[in-house]
């Protein structure tokens, strides 16, 4: 998963959960092992741009 699809499920589960009158708690757990799938990926990311980033302007 990329950063932007790993982006996508996070934003879709938390609009998933603010829009939710009750909370379904069949689906809750589910949609937490994928948000933290997503975060994950997200962080990731963040972090291998971060590190080439810093990398980059460490050098100069």
């Amino acid at each position: 998963m990329d950063f932007k699809q790993a982006f996508a499920v996070l934003k879709q589960n938390a609009e998933r959960l603010e829009d939710q009158q009750e909370p379904d708690l069949d689906q809750l757990m589910v949609i937490v092992e994928e948000s933290m799938q997503a975060y994950k990926a997200c962080k990731s990311r963040i972090k291998a741009v971060q590190d080439a980033l810093n990398q980059t302007f460490e050098h100069d």
